[in-house]
């Protein structure tokens, strides 16, 4: 009950309360932990939402065609696809019909969007034009955004998580009998990393927010101890890492011309055998305006493809350390295995290619990239002579070269860098 008093001549009420109950101080208790329960766990959550910052995909090796090959899950339900490894290709891309692919997670890209060529008053639902040097032609296919399977690094650890459903844009096609007839038996497409519109990089960049950066670690033996591709960096392996040597990626108006941006180019400048530089006429290595930068990087081709001059002038440097023996397909130029020491071709008795490029950076290629073990007693030159009507550049580096070397495309820095062999360090691209 109110009670009253006065006080120079104010009269001043006050009110009592009774005590709170047991039920009520109970009530406020479990209020407050319900509000502490609720900010932790949306704590939790947002803490173990993952956060990459590389993405990886393993690497396999077709000892057949002498390709590079991976395998992606992909969609719900989900569908394997095995897809030849193009580090120049325009799109992630297979033959839909053939796996059986009807996923209920996909979405049309639409026309006019970010990717999208073509604007919405020309269609509603947008085609890639497909482009990849291993099947020639351009070929059309739709553009859908789906569910990608990959496993990724976040930045806190160096260990590889597992699978994450990545949302990526994939190109979807069906079957054209021409364009399988080119690729390795058992794969159904290509996994493109090239910068185009429609790069399944691209999209994997946008969305995380990751560097535009490709790295490549290409297994030199096939079975289970494949090789990797990092998508927004590299490995976390500083006995790799720090043995990286960059020079200027190069734009080349040569491809540009032909719609084709996505190419990697270096600007060789002399190729060098134990520290000898070859002769030929260098200004092949430049373009129409004097410019350096006519070395193409082109993976899915087995061995690299010299120019007539440069080829023979390889030849000749190899031909006075070792005794020449009979050819054996594919290879025109083969030597006796006896002459480079008959034990490793990482001895000294094997000649060391230098790639000279610019800034004084060398790409050194030591024997297990420079030479193939045909039989016991013969090993064969590892590079093959371009045919002039069919190959626009100089040289053309394949993927033989690259093995157990570890090789980064930088797009953001425009900036190319590589290991040379990682066997002459006691590991490799597949470590067990």
């Amino acid at each position: 009950m109110p009670s009253e008093y006065q006080s120079n001549n104010i009269t001043h009420t006050s009110l009592s309360f009774p005590p709170p109950s047991n039920m009520s101080r109970l009530f406020i208790f479990l209020n407050i932990i319900f509000v502490l329960i609720a900010n932790t766990t949306s704590l939790t959550e947002r803490n173990l939402k993952p956060k990459p910052h590389t993405f990886v995909i393993p690497v396999f090796k077709d000892t057949r065609s002498g390709l590079y090959y991976t395998n992606v899950t992909v969609g719900k339900p989900p569908i394997v696809a095995n897809l030849v490894v193009d580090v120049r290709g325009s799109a992630l891309w297979f033959e839909c019909d053939t796996v059986g692919y009807n996923s209920t997670t996909s979405t049309p890209v639409p026309c006019g969007s970010l990717g999208c060529e073509q604007t919405k008053d020309k269609c509603t639902t947008c085609q890639a034009y497909l482009k990849s040097e291993l099947t020639f032609n351009t070929h059309i296919a739709t553009l859908i955004n789906d569910d990608v399977m990959l496993r990724y690094m976040s930045p806190s650890s160096a260990y590889v998580a597992p699978k994450l459903p990545v949302r990526a844009r994939i190109a979807c096609r069906g079957y054209f009998e021409g364009m399988m007839s080119m690729l390795p038996a058992g794969t159904l497409g290509i996994l493109g990393l090239g910068n185009s519109s429609t790069s399944f990089v691209s999209s994997l960049v946008s969305s995380y927010k990751i560097p535009f950066k490709v790295s490549l670690c290409l297994p030199s033996k096939p079975g289970n101890n494949p090789g990797s591709v990092y998508i927004g960096g590299s490995p976390d392996r500083k006995d790799v890492t720090g043995l990286l040597v960059s020079t200027p990626l190069i734009s080349n108006r040569e491809t540009i011309e032909h719609g084709e941006d996505y190419n990697y180019f270096i600007d060789v400048k002399s190729i060098e055998v134990n520290g000898k530089r070859l002769s030929f006429d260098h200004d092949l290595l430049k373009n129409k305006t004097g410019h350096w930068g006519r070395t193409k990087i082109k993976n899915v081709i087995p061995y690299t493809l010299l120019e007539a001059s440069i080829y023979k002038a390889l030849v000749r440097a190899f031909s006075e350390k070792a005794k020449k023996r009979k050819a054996v397909y594919p290879f025109t130029d083969c030597f006796s295995y006896k002459s480079f020491g008959r034990k490793s071709l990482l001895g000294k008795e094997t000649p060391v290619i230098s790639l000279v490029l610019g800034g004084g950076a060398k790409w050194d290629i030591h024997g297990p990239n420079s030479l193939v073990k045909v039989n016991k007693n013969v090993v064969c030159l590892a590079f093959q002579e371009a045919d002039e009507f069919e190959s626009l550049f100089p040289i053309e580096i394949g993927g033989y070269q690259m093995e157990d070397n570890l090789v980064e495309f930088d797009l953001e820095t425009s900036k190319f860098s590589f290991t040379s062999s990682l066997l002459r360090h006691n590991t490799s691209c597949s470590p067990q």
